[in-house]
């Protein structure tokens, strides 16, 4: 049976972060001055609907406030927030009753299915051995997940959201897999030419 939707705020953003990731971010105008006042207050979550050339889209993520960083008198602050889950955009309401703010129904979405497919296991092995002791040092190790590997790449919201939007398991490992050859063949050309550095 399907999880039913949740009601949660919004704050739209290009953003993307999955399980355990964190982000700074400026807060100044006063719809997400509230936001951020009433997560404070009250502890709630939010949602950062993931945007694309102004558009809200299908997916984001479920984020708490984590620390804020700096704030002014007038209110302006630096914060931290930290994604809990990845969510389905289900409803968009642009001003919640008695907010400034956007919000909307959403619904938490499994994002932490172990690797399935031998052919990724094997080339994470082989990058690990090769490049990389600490590449999935973040994780536990008996289980790698397919989130686990998505973090350990390093990739953009961009493409952690066409990961996201990927119809099936074979889709998203063949994705990974994809990134990962590709990131072998960067620090290959790297070690030939005697390069001294590596891939932030």
């Amino acid at each position: 049976m399907e999880p039913k939707p949740e009601i949660l705020p919004y704050f739209p953003l290009s953003v993307f972060l999955f399980p355990g990731e964190d982000i700074p971010l400026r807060i100044f105008e006063p719809r997400y001055k509230q936001l951020i006042d009433d997560a404070r207050t009250t502890g709630i979550t939010f949602a950062i609907p993931f945007v694309i050339d102004q558009e809200v889209q299908e997916f984001g993520c479920e984020v708490k406030l984590k620390d804020v960083v700096a704030e002014n008198p007038g209110g302006r602050m630096v914060i931290t927030v930290e994604s809990l889950a990845v969510v389905q955009i289900v409803s968009f309401t642009k001003q919640l009753e008695g907010k400034l703010y956007a919000g909307g129904d959403i619904r938490r979405m499994p994002c932490s299915d172990p690797v399935e497919s031998k052919e990724l296991m094997g080339l994470i092995e082989n990058y690990t051995d090769q490049f990389d002791k600490e590449f999935l040092n973040c994780c536990d190790r008996s289980v790698i997940t397919r989130q686990d590997v998505m973090k350990a790449l390093n990739l953009s919201s961009d493409d952690k959201y066409m990961f996201v939007c990927l119809p099936d398991a074979e889709h998203k490992e063949g994705y990974l897999a994809g990134q990962l050859r590709y990131l072998q063949m960067i620090r290959t050309q790297e070690t030939q030419l005697g390069n001294d550095f590596g891939l932030n």
